[in-house]
């Protein structure tokens, strides 16, 4: 009986260190995931604003007022649009394709590979996307809305 009881606590010291470690992954890929909702939600309603309008400068404005608030809950990813720099930035494009007659958004975050160990791992695995030194964006999301409004 003796045995048995040290017997149940190396079971535990090993066991323990393996499902806090799948617990906290399935709790990282949460947020990530949350990350990737936000991004997408943003994107949709700019394309949406973006629709019922015309002009660069309408679209400036869209882009400043959804973008305010969105912020991403975990460090995987980089994603801040420039609002000064106007709809054509390295993470938030939006124009209008006069041949489809429609606003298109696309959005676009990067690895934060400065400041999470886990986003280093991730993009050592993407680089070299394509054969060449170009790495794959992490999230890519392009929306495209009909637009009846001609710019």
């Amino acid at each position: 009986m003796k045995f048995q009881r040290g017997q149940s606590i190396v079971e535990f010291a090993i066991i323990l260190p393996l499902f806090l470690f799948l617990f906290l992954g399935i709790v990282y890929a949460g947020f990530a995931f949350s990350d990737y909702l936000m991004m997408s939600h943003t994107a949709r309603s700019i394309a949406h604003e973006a629709s019922l309008t015309t002009g660069e400068d309408a679209y400036q404005k869209i882009v400043i007022n959804n973008t305010k608030y969105a912020v991403l809950k975990s460090d995987l990813y980089i994603w801040e649009p420039d609002t000064e720099a106007g709809t054509n930035n390295k993470y938030l494009t939006v124009y209008y394709d006069s041949n489809q007659q429609e606003v298109v958004v696309v959005a676009q975050a990067t690895y934060n590979t400065s400041s999470s160990y886990i986003a280093r791992v991730i993009s050592s695995f993407s680089k070299n996307y394509g054969g060449d030194s170009y790495a794959a964006p992490a999230i890519n999301i392009r929306y495209t809305m009909y637009s009846p409004a001609v710019n």
